[in-house]
């Protein structure tokens, strides 16, 4: 999926017509902005609060998801359509009503997700790694997140999470041209593991998708971009306009969100796959890492990135008790 806005579009957010969503966006921490093809999806929760297309230049349409609301009184927030935001004015009556659309929402996770859901964990994931003094000094940095496409014509792939690599040692951050893509795949909780097969095909459909040079090529070109932008509108950091390129290298990195110890479906899982002709094949593309979190929290650190093997150690050693 192509990831690209105008210059106008950003000029519009940087001081244009657009502006109070970035700022409103900016000073509100429950909120993630994200670029989409000639339009931004603003999520709040996970869900997406709002989406802003360009119609025009200096034109643009504001999109809420109906679905999200969970009561009869459907005309209570917002149309599902504003057409023609041409103005400051009008930006500013969208950007009233969106604590009335994250009411609805909330009330919509309530019935729907009371435990939350992996879309908003991933959400403070992505908040946690971008932002703040903790994603200053983090190890990576997530520059899109629900990333999907076509793998062929019968198959289609989404990556929750796509970030790279930028250590956070000052030599390391001095260096922009070398750094590695990561895709991100997050789980919350052990329901993940009912569905059998659910973790080989993940990892199956990475292969398909790292083997095929042009969706991996135009997915580098396409997070150059998103990164570019993001830092310029200082959504990221260094909060400011940054242009990087990519190593060779690339991480596949799993995340397992609050995997009760006593649960022994990843470590099965795991042993499965080292034994698999997948892992053989797609461990020549990339370096699969498993996630563990550095004293809780969702920053991802190098140095606790761990291999195959050494989760595995991990989960199967005393440190963690009554694993086996």
């Amino acid at each position: 999926m192509e990831r690209v806005i105008s210059n106008t579009f950003i000029e519009d957010l940087e001081g244009g017509i657009l502006r109070n969503i970035l700022k409103y966006v900016k000073s509100d921490t429950t909120l993630a902005m994200e670029i989409r093809k000639n339009s931004i999806n603003i999520y709040y929760r996970g869900g997406s609060l709002i989406k802003v297309r360009e119609s025009n230049p200096n034109e643009y349409k504001a999109y809420f998801d109906k679905n999200y609301i969970a009561s009869d009184d459907r005309q209570s927030v917002i149309l599902e359509c504003i057409d023609n935001i041409t103005s400051v004015e009008k930006t500013k009556k969208l950007v009233d009503v969106i604590p009335k659309i994250k009411q609805q929402m909330d009330f919509w996770m309530h019935m729907k997700k009371p435990n939350g859901g992996e879309r908003e964990y991933q959400h403070i994931v992505a908040k946690e790694n971008n932002y703040g003094n903790i994603g200053k000094k983090s190890d990576y940095f997530i520059c899109d997140i629900e990333y999907s496409g076509a793998l062929n014509e019968n198959r289609n792939f989404n990556f929750d999470m796509i970030g790279i690599k930028w250590p956070s040692k000052e030599e390391n951050r001095k260096c922009t041209d070398n750094l590695d893509l990561c895709l991100i795949d997050m789980n919350y909780g052990d329901d993940y593991f009912d569905d059998q097969t659910a973790f080989l095909r993940n990892i199956n459909d990475m292969y398909l998708f790292l083997c095929d040079e042009n969706k991996l090529k135009t997915l580098k070109s396409e997070m150059i971009d998103v990164l570019k932008i993001k830092s310029r509108l200082g959504l990221i950091y260094p909060y400011k306009e940054v242009t990087v390129d990519f190593s060779n290298k690339i991480e596949i990195i799993f995340i397992f969100g609050n995997h009760n110890p006593e649960n022994k479906e990843l470590l099965r899982e795991l042993n499965n796959l080292k034994n698999t002709e997948i892992f053989k094949n797609i461990s020549k593309l990339a370096d699969i890492k498993i996630s563990i979190s550095s004293f809780m929290g969702y920053g991802l650190y190098e140095n606790y990135m761990l291999s195959i093997d050494e989760t595995i150690n991990l989960l199967e050693s005393k440190k963690i008790r009554n694993y086996k």
